[in-house]
């Protein structure tokens, strides 16, 4: 998960260090170890560069990482409700960062992250994986 020309400005200390395992354990929603990795060091944060391109070659700005501090402003708590399957038990993907406009950035359950619509649902697979999305930020 390494990309060296991303800075990430307005980090949140994260609280509670096991916040990711234990939504990965409420939820039956293994998370990539690079995105926990992330979390941990760069919680609520926003990437320098922030632009990205899905695949089919459509272009969004990933506006940071949601928080995983409970209370927090734009907290994953807030919003994970969003994407629970219709028993209320599991996720059909994990939300882990927004854009400036309200839509989310997820990862799915075969780590491949796509971009979330929140006006329509509609989903656009943007990278892979998680490191492939990191790498791929750009000015």
């Amino acid at each position: 998960m390494s990309n060296a020309n991303v800075a990430w400005k307005y980090v949140h200390e994260l609280k509670d260090g096991s916040a990711a395992d234990m939504l990965e354990i409420e939820y039956c929603f293994m998370l990539p170890e690079s995105l926990k990795a992330c979390i941990m060091e760069h919680n609520a944060g926003m990437p320098v560069p922030s632009k990205i391109d899905s695949q089919s070659g459509s272009k969004y700005v990933f506006g940071g990482l949601l928080s995983f501090n409970k209370g927090d402003a734009d907290s994953v708590y807030d919003y994970i409700g969003l994407f629970k399957n219709e028993d209320g038990t599991k996720l059909k993907m994990f939300p882990f960062g927004l854009d400036p406009f309200g839509n989310f950035f997820c990862v799915k359950k075969d780590g491949s992250v796509v971009f979330w619509n929140h006006e329509d649902g509609a989903e656009e697979q943007v990278s892979p994986s998680f490191d492939d999305f990191v790498a791929s930020l750009h000015a």
